[in-house]
């Protein structure tokens, strides 16, 4: 029982995060770029507000989730090493945000839209590149889950018949 838990917790908790960064390089950051910029910068940083919490509660908690998966499936070692690698990129994945974008994003919060520094366009190109990354390694993270679960489903059918 404490497996399904634990195993079913580092799911969704993975799947929201990927799905959250998916949506979020995919569907708002383009959206950013469609408006006016003064509509852009307002709504990226009320947007950081509304993120900074949420998301990072969900990270936290998954790590600790996906450490806990992995120590329950240390006798399995194809899926512990999945899940390992999972719990790599979620890692990797926190320390692109609070390293790359939250510096960033506390500067753009300092921004005036109507006097903006010379090199806003190069710094929110960067915040992009951190952006993408991070994406990338969610939806790792999510893929290894998947693997492991897909092995772990697979080989424990097979030992009990």
């Amino acid at each position: 029982m404490k497996l399904q838990l634990t195993r079913s917790s580092s799911l969704l908790l993975t799947g929201l995060i990927a799905g959250t960064f998916f949506y979020g390089t995919y569907c708002v950051l383009p959206a950013f770029y469609e408006v006016s910029t003064e509509t852009h910068l307002r709504f990226r940083t009320t947007l950081m507000n509304h993120n900074k919490i949420i998301v990072m509660a969900l990270v936290l908690m998954d790590i600790i989730a996906l450490g806990l998966y992995a120590w329950q499936t240390r006798k399995e070692k194809i899926a512990r090493l999945y899940i390992f690698a999972a719990l790599l990129f979620t890692i990797s994945s926190l320390l692109i945000t609070r390293l790359g974008s939250v510096p960033i994003n506390l500067i753009i919060k300092t921004w005036n839209p109507i006097s903006l520094p010379a090199d806003w366009l190069k710094t929110l190109a960067t915040w992009d590149l951190y952006n993408q990354v991070r994406t990338f390694t969610s939806i790792g993270s999510f893929i290894c889950l998947l693997l492991a679960d897909l092995w772990l489903v697979k080989h424990l059918q097979n030992d009990s018949q």
